[in-house]
């Protein structure tokens, strides 16, 4: 379906200029074919980046694209899982866009179609066995849809010229209750949470249905970041399937994909509440406690160039555990070597079986892993 790809994935700290393959993955601006969601956070007034975990199904006749978890990328045989639609009486129309060519499942014959047979160009085409007739809707190689003729009540070139512009105005915040708006679709069905997250993580899933064109569709949200929009994605309904069969497989290839240590950070910011005091990071303000910290992390060259020793530390700012760089350089105008830190909060993961702290070297992968070899915001 041409759905606007108006939502990227954000990653909660600065985008880097220079980003590897790793990071790109992190970003979720990889050039695969999905369909996104253009949803709007109910106290928000523009379309914002997304945190959190991310998967996108669409159905396909042989492969199904899916999103796996933010910086994750598994790497078993079996994912992503294969969503196939053969030809039945549920969906008796396949069609290539390779070769412009339709094939029908036994029975049944072409009526009428809308679309030009080139590849690359969508395709509308009605079917009937004699008692009854499926509109079928091919926008995209992996996309496809199939509506019983007697839930729409408008002529098959009226409603096939109408479905570009069939998009769901969808309002959702996590915690709160979903709205399709005035756009014609209406709510058939509402699954709160059914990924089982826990708080501050919220999730919903839907079936929405206008003029016959049903689709399942999914999204979910931090309590912790409601000014951003929610990360989500949607398919038309899969013939022989179940919106329960499609979440439930979407959750088994996150759970499977996600790894407990490639966690979210939040956006980093300078602190002054520790620095260097010879060789080792010391509080500089009442209600911070160095936790634990390590010499010399593992980074990227550009952390460490200029500087004569750095440092990666967990503290605690009044009760609450961040995860801090820290870099000593020569100062041309002061006595004694600057400090430089840069703090980030670690924000929780989807389910809290998944929240417990991760060691200074792999807080040093992560970072290493979303900036590149040649980025960070101390440049």
């Amino acid at each position: 379906m041409d759905w606007q790809e108006t939502l990227e994935r954000a990653i909660p700290q600065p985008p880097p200029t220079h980003p590897d393959p790793a990071a790109l993955v992190a970003d979720g601006k990889r050039l695969v074919r999905r369909r996104r969601l253009a949803v709007v956070a109910g106290t928000a007034a523009a379309v914002a980046a997304v945190i959190g975990i991310g998967a996108v199904v669409v159905p396909s006749r042989d492969h199904a694209d899916l999103e796996p978890p933010i910086a994750t990328r598994s790497t078993a045989e079996d994912w992503p899982p294969e969503v196939d639609i053969p030809l039945s009486d549920l969906a008796p129309v396949a069609y290539d866009f390779e070769t412009g060519e339709t094939s029908l499942q036994e029975g049944w014959t072409e009526v009428d179609r809308v679309g030009a047979l080139t590849s690359n160009s969508s395709l509308a085409v009605a079917v009937t066995d004699g008692e009854k007739t499926i509109y079928a809707y091919f926008p995209e190689a992996d996309d496809a849809s199939f509506t019983d003729a007697s839930r729409t009540a408008k002529d098959f070139r009226t409603w096939a010229r109408e479905l570009p512009d069939h998009q769901p105005d969808i309002m959702w915040d996590a915690g709160g209750r979903l709205a399709v708006g005035r756009s014609g679709w209406k709510i058939v069905r509402e699954i709160s949470n059914p990924f089982g997250y826990d708080a501050p993580w919220d999730s919903v899933g839907a079936v929405i249905e206008r003029e016959g064109l049903e689709e399942w569709l999914f999204l979910r949200q931090s309590r912790a970041a409601l000014s951003l929009a929610p990360d989500g994605g949607s398919t038309y309904a899969i013939p022989g399937q179940t919106i329960d069969d499609w979440l439930a497989r979407i959750e088994k290839s996150d759970r499977t994909a996600y790894r407990p240590n490639d966690r979210n950070l939040g956006e980093p910011a300078i602190t002054h509440a520790i620095e260097f005091s010879g060789s080792t990071v010391v509080p500089t303000e009442d209600g911070v406690k160095v936790l634990e910290q390590v010499a010399d992390p593992d980074i990227n060259e550009s952390f460490t160039a200029e500087t004569s020793q750095t440092a990666a530390a967990r503290i605690s700012v009044d009760g609450k555990e961040q995860y801090v760089l820290v870099q000593e350089k020569e100062s041309a105008t002061r006595t004694k070597n600057v400090s430089w830190a840069f703090a980030y909060d670690l924000l929780p993961a989807p389910y809290a079986e998944d929240r417990a702290p991760f060691s200074l070297d792999e807080f040093a992968a992560i970072v290493r892993r979303n900036y590149g070899p040649e980025w960070g915001p101390w440049e």
